[in-house]
């Protein structure tokens, strides 16, 4: 109320009113409007449901979109409106904030059918707008996230490829040594022959079948003794009633044969069957 008797102060000031004027002002019908231009060229605005036009003193003042403090003259089904204070940014800057509120709660009842409106668009587009944000950010992160796998995958791939090419180069070194092994059993040097024997050789199958394990259809013996070069690259094995190597099933179980030649998996041996020396010769 202080607060409202300072404004009135300075208007009876600045407009050099009386305390009568200012009695009929506080007798006369107040509110506040807003004035709009229609299509017709009218500028009006409503008070209780009634027709307010501007006062023709004020035609030249109140303008269309403003929004007054505005006294009413009622004259049969509308009124006529003095302007007495436009509110505007300085009007709302020196109010209180309790006058705020009930100015403001004012509008709303009367103008709610326009600013209502315009809150909705305004949330649409502050929420369209959220929504878009979070979608970009959400979009970003699984492209990262994308890339990411990606580059775990070239990597495991090129990783996988790398394996494979040591597989295949063990294969083949494998392989390799399995051929310089039957070349150098070929060309081994079999223990020194009876000169002048002239006995026929036979080919005769060998199979090694574990690290100290031989087979062959030729082992059908129950005993042999069994003799291995100085250089270790040849066996002879001959059949003999007091061998000390047994044989059961055409195997026969050499141990150290391991230590002398390294196991990699069954084959066939380079074998011969030698007359000369009643046996067979197995190439290591």
């Amino acid at each position: 109320m202080v607060e409202f008797n300072k404004w009135v102060a300075g208007e009876n000031e600045k407009h050099d009113l009386t305390d009568e004027e200012w009695d009929e002002v506080r007798r006369t019908d107040t509110a506040v409007l807003t004035f709009m231009k229609e299509d017709s060229g009218r500028i009006r605005s409503f008070h209780k449901g009634m027709t307010v036009f501007r006062h023709r003193d004020f035609e030249n003042v109140i303008m269309p979109g403003e929004t007054w403090v505005c006294s009413l003259e009622k004259k049969s089904t509308y009124y006529f409106a003095k302007g007495m204070k436009r509110v505007d940014s300085a009007f709302l800057y020196e109010l209180m904030k309790d006058q705020i509120g009930e100015i403001a709660s004012y509008i709303w009842e009367q103008q709610n059918h326009i600013i209502e409106p315009l809150l909705d668009e305004k949330y649409k587009e502050i929420t369209g707008k959220k929504l878009a944000q979070v979608a970009e950010e959400t979009g970003q992160r699984y492209e990262a996230e994308i890339i990411a796998l990606k580059e775990k995958v070239s990597t495991l791939e090129q990783k996988d490829a790398e394996n494979k090419n040591i597989i295949s180069s063990l294969h083949e070194k494998l392989d390799a040594a399995k051929k310089e092994r039957t070349v150098k059993a070929g060309k081994a040097k079999a223990p020194d022959m009876p000169a002048g024997t002239g006995l026929p050789i036979t080919s005769v199958s060998v199979r090694r079948d574990g690290p100290d394990t031989i087979s062959s259809e030729a082992f059908d013996k129950s005993r042999y003794f069994v003799h291995l070069s100085a250089d270790h690259r040849v066996i002879v094995v001959r059949p003999h009633n007091e061998g000390d190597v047994v044989c059961m099933d055409n195997t026969i179980v050499l141990a150290g044969l391991s230590l002398v030649s390294s196991f990699n998996g069954q084959y066939e041996m380079v074998s011969e069957y030698n007359h000369g020396y009643g046996g067979i010769l197995i190439y290591l």
